[in-house]
């Protein structure tokens, strides 16, 4: 299996497998940062590695709900439904993520975007 690392402002994705049914890989989000707000047309599963992570979930522009995954807690998140991967934490967050569904346009900008 060949995995791909990219480099993030906020950390990094490990891109494990990805084809047109199941992506999954693992985020990495340094402390004090967090992504940008996105969505995917498919249900994300999330499992808590390392540290901790705040899912921030929003409707239109104002957050409604925040979780925070702790290590070995896990969360799906319903396909198109906004939300934010944050680490606002001292530690280091290493988060497994799946995807069950067509990814491929989002890995490819991914792969297009940041620096391997």
């Amino acid at each position: 299996m060949n995995f791909e690392k990219y480099d993030l402002e906020q950390g990094n994705i490990m891109i494990a497998f990805s084809d047109k049914n199941l992506s999954v890989g693992t985020l990495e989000i340094n402390p004090q940062q967090e992504l940008a707000k996105h969505n995917r047309p498919v249900l994300e599963s999330l499992f808590q590695l390392k540290g901790k992570c705040v899912i921030k979930f929003f409707e239109d522009e104002k957050i409604i709900k925040e979780v925070i995954l702790e290590e070995g807690q896990s969360i799906d998140i319903q396909p198109l439904k906004s939300h934010i991967h944050a680490n606002p934490f001292d530690e280091t967050s290493v988060t497994f993520w799946k995807a069950s569904g067509d990814i491929t346009k989002i890995i490819d900008n991914i792969r297009g975007s940041n620096k391997m």
